[in-house]
């Protein structure tokens, strides 16, 4: 073949190999400030870590923790972990449901499965202490969702960082949920869930804003 195919032939792999190599080391796009929440989400979980925390500092975890890059809300590991430590307690392996809370808590400190498995599990070990903790936490979050409504109308719904903790919320209340759909309010997206207790077998209707979910699709997709 003529010389001049080769040489063509060599600047087309050029380009592409370039191409390539543009494509893998270009920074990522970033549209959250995630140096300044990681920060501040780690210094309020040191301050309940360290038992200084007030009602101010569960109500800024809750919000801030969705703005950092450890919100995954499709992760699966909250999920997974909630059929872990279930299995674990039934079983009596109170020592792998521990394990597995704190993966949970490492993850998402704000975890309502999370501080129920490790409240519940340190209590079956008689580890008075960090069940005490862990049970505080636990209801000093369900106290800090309700502060962000009540839950009754689809105008005042609870704020929730994910679909797991939408439906703990709803169990630590001794409630199931029987039913769901979605409607927008004001273009915010709200769950709409029904709910029963199961004495009475009555039913009624929450209401949960679920826009940090929707927030983290609609910014991975203009992440890059």
């Amino acid at each position: 073949m003529p010389r001049f195919f080769y040489f063509r032939l060599f600047v087309c792999s050029v380009l592409i190999l370039c191409l390539q190599s543009c494509a893998t080391t270009q920074p990522k796009k970033a549209v959250l400030d995630y140096e300044k929440s990681d920060k501040d989400y780690l210094a309020l979980k040191q301050t309940i870590e360290n038992k200084l925390a007030d009602s101010t500092t569960f109500d800024r975890i809750l919000f801030t923790y969705p703005l950092t890059s450890f919100y995954q809300p499709t992760g699966d590991t909250e999920q997974a972990g909630k059929l872990l430590t279930e299995n674990y307690m039934r079983a009596g392996n109170f020592d792998a449901c521990l394990k597995t809370a704190e993966q949970i808590l490492g993850a998402n400190y704000t975890s309502l499965i999370g501080h129920y498995a490790a409240a519940t599990c340190s209590g079956a070990k008689q580890d008075t202490e960090n069940n005490r903790f862990h049970t505080w936490v636990l209801d000093s979050l369900i106290e800090a969702i309700w502060r962000t409504g009540n839950g009754q109308s689809e105008n005042t719904p609870f704020v929730i960082n994910s679909t797991t903790d939408l439906y703990a919320f709803i169990q630590l209340h001794d409630m199931v949920a029987v039913g769901q759909d979605l409607v927008y309010v004001q273009q915010i997206p709200v769950q709409r869930i029904l709910i029963q207790m199961p004495e009475s077998n009555r039913t009624t209707t929450w209401y949960f804003n679920v826009t940090p979910q929707f927030r983290r699709a609609v910014i991975d997709k203009l992440e890059w």
